[in-house]
């Protein structure tokens, strides 16, 4: 394209750079704003040890065909494991990269900046609107940043990958219909509550474990058990839990909340004592996973707008949702195929409605 289209990102996670590598790299301008101080959402890394390690477990599979297909893009390395899983009658591969998913998130961000784009942090966003100055954008998105300050950002696209919730909650003054608005808001989330701890010992030779409702989290991942304890400086396991936002476990205080949780891990496998954690870390997610589908399509609001979303991968199906990342790295590559399908129909209109004027006197 000669005339570079902007587009802005809300959002620095999977989907939101998948986006930012896909259009930068396609030439388009791109900017993504991030309401914290790091990137990578859902999939963020902190440095255990000697490696850095994601704070909620996650592993590949073979049928992650969008997965797949963007690690081989992106030159990095898959290695498989056996891993055996609670309950169930078979061992199954499981995936993971040379050096964690936080490679996958640093070699995004590095397409992205090496094509032009742009990632501002602390930045959240408090209003999408349409731009009204003559410019000629299409949206005008108003960011409030951690030193109290503002900013406009102006763009011909917007894509939201953060919750339907706060996508509605950002949006007021955009001609979306009442019905579609209201299909938004009704999707509900669960939260979650992960605690990642690294043991002197390992627990169990099983990898993933589902638990019923009788414990306060409902997963045990033991990751290192099936990945190697590297150079973590131990065994890596989860603790995962989810809840509603009204439960007293959401507001009470980490401590409080990892007392819970060791109490009934300890129940589980005695032979596990405070005295072998040698540190752990706790997250919370508010809109962890959405609780059904919708009955229709809904990743794009208006003209030129996208809700990229694991809510919106799939519906008119009464399948139960789960955060899969390979769904919304599918979802995030749909939506850049359109904007890119988009963007060059206007460029061809543009150019058509270009006519050279036939100087007098000129024979054709």
């Amino acid at each position: 394209m000669s005339d570079r289209k902007t587009v802005l990102i809300v959002g620095a996670g999977l989907s939101g750079l998948v986006c930012g590598m896909r259009l930068s790299k396609a030439g388009f301008d791109v900017q993504i704003v991030e309401e914290l101080t790091y990137a990578g959402g859902l999939l963020a890394s902190s440095r255990i040890g000697k490696e850095y390690l994601e704070l909620l477990p996650h592993h590949l599979r073979k049928t992650d065909k969008a997965l797949l297909s963007l690690a081989k893009e992106e030159g990095l390395n898959v290695e498989w494991f056996d891993s055996l899983w609670y309950g169930r009658a078979s061992r199954r591969k499981v995936g993971y990269f040379t050096g964690g998913f936080a490679s996958l998130i640093n070699s995004l961000i590095q397409d992205i900046t090496d094509n032009g784009g742009r990632i501002s942090y602390s930045t959240t966003v408090s209003e999408i609107a349409e731009c009204t100055d003559g410019s000629g954008f299409k949206y005008a998105t108003s960011c409030v940043l951690n030193d109290s300050g503002s900013l406009v950002i102006k763009s011909d696209y917007v894509i939201f990958t953060g919750s339907c919730r706060s996508f509605v909650n950002c949006s007021h003054g955009l001609p979306i219909p009442i019905n579609f608005r209201d299909q938004l808001m009704n999707i509900s989330y669960k939260a979650s509550i992960s605690i990642m701890m690294v043991l002197k010992r390992c627990p169990s030779e099983v990898y993933f474990q589902r638990l019923d409702s009788t414990t306060p989290f409902n997963r045990i991942v033991n990751h290192s058990n099936v990945f190697g304890i590297r150079s973590y400086g131990g065994n890596i396991v989860y603790l995962v839990g989810t809840c509603s936002i009204s439960d007293s476990l959401w507001v009470a205080s980490d401590e409080e909340i990892m007392d819970k949780y060791f109490s009934a891990f300890h129940k589980m496998y005695p032979v596990i004592k405070k005295s072998d954690i040698k540190s752990w870390r706790l997250t919370k997610n508010r809109y962890s996973v959405s609780e059904r589908y919708p009955d229709q399509p809904l990743f794009t609001p208006a003209e030129n707008m996208y809700i990229c979303a694991s809510g919106l991968t799939k519906y008119a199906t009464a399948e139960t949702p789960e955060n899969r990342m390979d769904a919304i790295v599918a979802l995030a590559g749909d939506i850049c195929r359109q904007i890119i399908k988009t963007a060059s129909e206007e460029h061809a209109e543009d150019n058509a409605s270009v006519v050279t004027p036939i100087a007098e006197g000129m024979i054709i």
